[in-house]
């Protein structure tokens, strides 16, 4: 059984780095896949990207559902067409405790590779959308505070500076 991995929180560097794309899906790839769908799974996620493990490489796992059987991998995801608007509570296991209304787009296209290497197309709206929004923003540094509307900063001030200040306690 593949190890839970330990979250990486805010203001971990790795979190506003832009994750490196990945050349070849090989057993090391595999088992990082492996190890962050237990991870995911493990903290109730409905999704998690590689640098939200330590790892920076363009990779997501996902199950809107919460389930292993609708699970999905993304290898080097990018969202090539999006539209609409729409805003909701989100939260984002690197910031425990935080969550915030965040403004996403409401309709999505993204390309990927699957975890043989095959071309990937998913077309998403609503909730689906919102999740992989979330997580390619992961790799590419952008963090759903920085989404959250005025209102919901001002309430996450605190707990974002409480997280800061731990962070930089050994």
């Amino acid at each position: 059984m593949p190890e839970v991995l330990t979250i990486v929180t805010y203001p971990d560097p790795i979190l506003r780095r832009r994750a490196e794309d990945i050349e070849e899906i090989d057993r090391s790839i595999r088992d990082i896949v492996a190890a962050m769908s237990e991870t995911m799974y493990a903290h109730h996620g409905v999704g998690l990207a590689a640098p939200q493990v330590g790892v920076s490489k363009r990779i997501v796992v996902f199950s809107p559902t919460g389930e292993k059987k609708d699970e999905k991998v993304l290898i080097n995801p990018m969202i090539i067409e999006h539209r609409g608007g729409m805003e909701a509570e989100e939260g984002c296991l690197s910031f425990p405790d935080i969550g915030g209304i965040v403004r996403r787009n409401s309709y999505v296209r993204i390309l990927a590779y699957d975890l043989d290497g095959n071309d990937l197309e998913i077309t998403a709206t609503d909730f689906l959308a919102r999740v992989l929004q979330h997580e390619i923003d992961h790799l590419d540094g952008t963090l759903f505070i920085d989404r959250m509307t005025p209102e919901s900063r001002v309430r996450a001030r605190e707990a974002l500076k409480a997280l800061e200040d731990a962070y930089k306690t050994p």
